[in-house]
């Protein structure tokens, strides 16, 4: 009896958390985290990554997050996701100049200058861009 509880107990545990891991596909970072997935001697990522700078009072971005969420899980494994809040990373969005959100950057590896998506745009339209940042 004792030995059955442990195994659903370990298998509960492990359902938990593999359904925790694919529940969200985007990552939220910070302004450190992000400069933190970048080369220092090359500035590139190593793998084709899609950055989408938002805000929770912007009712674009809230459309867009949905449609990212899908692409997120299409994409799992070959292409990192994140989220960044620009209103708790001023000073990136300031570095960066982004003056409307939703904003979106896609950076392929190697790539010397990234996509750029500024605004609501459709899955369809986003698909395209982390296509051709997918191969790079």
């Amino acid at each position: 009896m004792k030995k059955a509880i442990l195994i659903i107990v370990a298998m509960f545990t492990m359902w938990t958390v593999a359904n925790a891991q694919s529940a969200n596909k985007i990552k939220e970072i910070n302004m450190e985290q992000f400069i933190g997935l970048f080369d220092t001697s090359t500035g590139a990522v190593s793998k084709p990554a899609v950055f989408d700078f938002n805000a929770t009072w912007c009712g674009p971005c809230r459309k867009l997050a949905p449609i990212l969420e899908e692409l997120a899980k299409e994409y799992a494994g070959k292409v990192d996701f994140y989220s960044i809040d620009v209103d708790k990373n001023k000073e990136l969005a300031k570095m960066l100049e982004i003056q409307s959100i939703p904003y979106v950057l896609l950076f392929a590896p190697g790539a010397e200058e990234p996509e750029e998506m500024i605004g609501l745009s459709s899955k369809e339209e986003i698909k395209a861009l982390i296509e051709k940042i997918a191969k790079h």
